[in-house]
């Protein structure tokens, strides 16, 4: 018997019928005739546009893995997609930097509210999800050359130092935004359990409130005419990593927040197995990626119907298409990375 989706969904906000349009939305914006990966194959019209339609790609490929999540989907999968996400973010970077000529930019900017609220978000689910291979590629959007960025703020740093190493982060007193990550920083560095919980609830209790300047806000509440859009879940993602960084095995009072990911922490807990010393086994599902979509990681990829096309791409770069008698390309992530 299937289970009814208001069974599946991780939050009363989303409908059925809502979530299969947004889905089909994502197909045609993503990859659609007109959508944001066909302009970007097009002649650019003014400087700067195909940076701007990047950044585009990253964005709705982070609100897809969102909305999946929220629906209920399983979490498995979100681990390719992840990655996913974040060679969307390399593509983007590297067509900043080119246009900037200032490779110091960071590609999240860590003043601007949206922005620090989703790489922080991003952290969180390489930790939920077991990605920590993930976060020397975050630090390389956000730390320019030789740490130029580096210090920057100081939740980020100690995200990071978790995740890759103190010896390789940054001292900072700075934190760009008090509200309301303030208490989640506290929480991250205080010695107890109950000081930590504590920490934890007063983040989360003013979580969705204190945030209500982002452009996320509000969205599941229907316009004036009676539409609803740009609604894809409102997770805190952080806090639950936090949660696992910290070990803490009882955090059912924070399950009464709406916006904490509880089904994705204890998945982690589940799968910890995945998570091995100096790393997370991330190769434990074979890395593929469908034709027309980015490429996940920079390397070289092969397609197993078809002997012969072995190739390098950057990630970011759109897989193609081999065309032939074998229906849509599947490309495979090649053990062998000898040129």
């Amino acid at each position: 018997m299937t289970t009814p989706f208001d069974q599946l969904r991780r939050q009363i906000f989303l409908g059925q019928t809502y979530y299969q349009q947004q889905l089909e939305q994502f197909v045609d914006v993503l990859d659609g005739p007109d959508g944001l990966e066909a302009n970007l194959r097009s002649k650019e019209s003014q400087p700067g546009l195909h940076a701007s339609l990047a950044r585009g790609v990253g964005n709705e490929r982070f609100n897809k893995l969102q909305l999946r999540y929220t629906a209920g989907e399983d979490i498995e999968p979100l681990r390719c997609e992840l990655e996913q996400v974040v060679a969307a973010y390399e593509r983007y970077g590297r067509m900043l930097w080119e246009n900037t000529q200032d490779r110091n930019e960071p590609v999240l900017q860590f003043s601007d509210l949206d922005e620090y609220c989703e790489l922080l978000q991003l952290i969180g689910l390489c930790f939920l999800l077991h990605r920590r291979d993930l976060l020397p590629r975050i630090a390389a959007l956000q730390d320019g050359e030789a740490g130029y960025n580096g210090g920057a703020d100081t939740l980020y740093e100690e995200f990071m130092a978790f995740g890759i190493g103190p010896e390789t982060r940054y001292e900072s007193d700075w934190l760009c935004h008090k509200k309301p990550y303030e208490s989640l920083y506290h929480g991250l560095t205080e010695t107890t359990p109950a000081k930590q919980l504590n920490e934890l609830n007063l983040f989360l209790k003013r979580w969705y409130k204190d945030l209500a300047g982002t452009a996320w806000h509000d969205s599941h509440k229907p316009d004036e005419a009676g539409n609803q859009g740009g609604y894809f879940g409102y997770w805190s993602f952080e806090a639950g990593a936090a949660v696992i960084l910290l070990g803490i095995e009882d955090d059912s009072s924070l399950h009464k927040y709406l916006y904490y990911p509880k089904d994705l922490v204890a998945w982690s807990r589940q799968h910890a197995a995945l998570a091995g010393s100096g790393g997370d086994k991330s190769t434990a599902l074979r890395l593929r990626a469908m034709a027309a979509e980015p490429c996940p990681r920079t390397g070289f990829w092969l397609p197993p119907a078809q002997l012969g096309s072995r190739r390098h791409f950057q990630a970011g770069d759109v897989m193609p298409s081999l065309g032939g008698d074998y229906g849509v390309t599947v490309w495979q992530w090649d053990d062998n990375q000898q040129p």
